[in-house]
């Protein structure tokens, strides 16, 4: 297999025709696999150390650059390696743990959000608190990856090979469209819904049990399972990736379990009468969980201090 193939195709500009000459290619032979985990991993690491480190604070985001003319001369590549090996920039933006198999995952740690594009050019955003499983290539029929969390999809449109986001609890299937899931370990809720194209929705004890999205809806979870669509009365709830956190009728106990979330920090509700407190708003994230507070201070009656380590919020 001609490397320049590859590497285009590691890079997400393979033509149709490519990839099937790599499909085919893979399906003739095992030792055909492992030259192209052998590439995938070279070619991971030459682009790891052309990565800079950005501002831990900015919003982070995984690409895959244009590989340089340097890939093709044999005589730079092990300087190439000596770089990589030198190379000691702590990738913090997002997390990126690379599987001998050609594995990744992609965390946004608490308070952090992240972004990836995968190998089949789809487009990720995650929240923060969640976590994205893929492989290094997408070489069955189906396009297969785990979610724990929150995350927006823009899912590149290949009619013969599905888009499945993996969850818990359910299957996301999709051929090309935008969708968000909610799907956080730690909390009984999950809901998926569509701003484009079509999803197909099914629990993952009970595959018959499936609903299809339309644009403009949602479907959700009540005791354990699918929940009848409805109409997205609000998408200001889907712009936590511009780094805004949105609420609507949302009791103010729910409300910090999501700050928990945004800010990095616990928050116990002490006053009885403010966990049922209902809230609507938005905030700009970046302005702070104090800020936050305040605001919705001037509504209800709470007052709220930290412990002396800094990492909890009473409520009182």
């Amino acid at each position: 297999m001609d490397k320049k193939i590859l590497y285009n195709f590691f890079d997400g500009y393979a033509s149709k025709e490519e990839k099937e000459e790599i499909r085919s290619w893979l399906e003739n032979s095992e030792e055909h696999k492992k030259e192209l985990f052998k590439e995938r991993e070279f070619f991971d690491a030459v682009i790891l150390s052309e990565r800079n480190c950005q501002n831990p604070k900015e919003e982070k985001e995984v690409r895959r650059p244009l590989l340089k003319s340097i890939l093709y001369e044999s005589i730079k590549i092990a300087a190439i390696v000596a770089l990589v090996l030198a190379c000691t920039c702590h990738f913090y933006q997002s997390k990126l743990k690379q599987a001998s198999l050609g594995m990744n995952t992609v965390t946004a740690p608490t308070g952090e959000r992240a972004n990836v594009v995968l190998p089949d050019g789809t487009k990720v955003w995650l929240n923060a608190c969640s976590e994205i499983q893929y492989p290094g290539i997408f070489i069955d029929s189906v396009r297969k990856v785990k979610l724990k969390g929150e995350a927006y999809f823009e899912v590149t449109h290949d009619k013969n090979h599905p888009f499945i986001v993996q969850t818990k609890k359910f299957n996301i299937k999709a051929l090309g469209t935008k969708f968000d899931v909610d799907a956080y370990e730690d909390s009984n809720n999950f809901c998926t819904s569509l701003m484009q194209g079509s999803v197909e929705v099914s629990e993952q004890v009970n595959p018959s049990s499936r609903i299809i999205l339309k644009p403009g809806h949602q479907v959700s979870m009540t005791n354990g399972h699918l929940k009848e669509t409805n109409a997205i009365k609000d998408y200001d709830l889907f712009r936590w990736r511009e780094g805004l956190i949105c609420f609507k009728d949302l009791t103010f106990e729910q409300l910090m379990i999501r700050f928990e979330k945004c800010y990095g920090i616990h928050v116990i509700v002490l006053n009885e009468k403010m966990k049922n407190y209902v809230c609507s708003g938005k905030f700009r994230i970046s302005d702070g969980i104090d800020n936050a507070l305040r605001i919705i201070q001037k509504d209800a009656k709470y007052k709220y201090v930290r412990d002396e380590n800094n990492t909890t919020i009473y409520i009182k």
